[in-house]
């Protein structure tokens, strides 16, 4: 049997060739340290592209933590997902079950409905497995 290490890998793996190739990093974060537990950076992507697997973590709770806040604050419920669109591609944040969430880091090219339903469902199973 994998250990948890490898199903969660093989999942940022799945996440990735699902994506047709459009992630250009994912990770999964722990939400009590705001620590990398997992991450997965496609060996096609340009390293000067994206940023370091430490400040992708700190970056992504930073957010995550601030956005949690406004949603209280404005009533909208729980927060499930975000999306953010830069210029050259997209963060989506989502939340992993109560000790983790997954940051997702795209070009401009993936289908952000597409990533949302496999986000969602990859976000499902890393609850179980943590």
């Amino acid at each position: 049997m994998s250990s948890k290490t490898e199903l969660l890998k093989a999942m940022l793996l799945d996440l990735s060739r699902a994506s047709q190739d459009n992630v250009q990093a994912s990770i999964i974060i722990s939400r009590a340290q705001g620590l990398t537990i997992c991450s997965y950076f496609p060996e096609s992507v340009d390293s000067g592209v994206v940023p370091d697997e430490d400040i992708i973590a700190g970056r992504s709770m930073q957010i995550q933590m601030e956005t949690r806040k406004v949603f209280k604050q404005l009533k909208r419920g729980p927060f499930i997902r975000m999306l953010v669109e830069g210029d050259s591609g997209y963060i989506i944040i989502c939340d992993a079950g109560e000790n983790a969430i997954l940051a997702v880091l795209t070009n401009k090219r993936a289908n952000i409905g597409y990533m949302f339903f496999m986000m969602t469902r990859i976000a499902r199973r890393i609850e179980q497995i943590l």
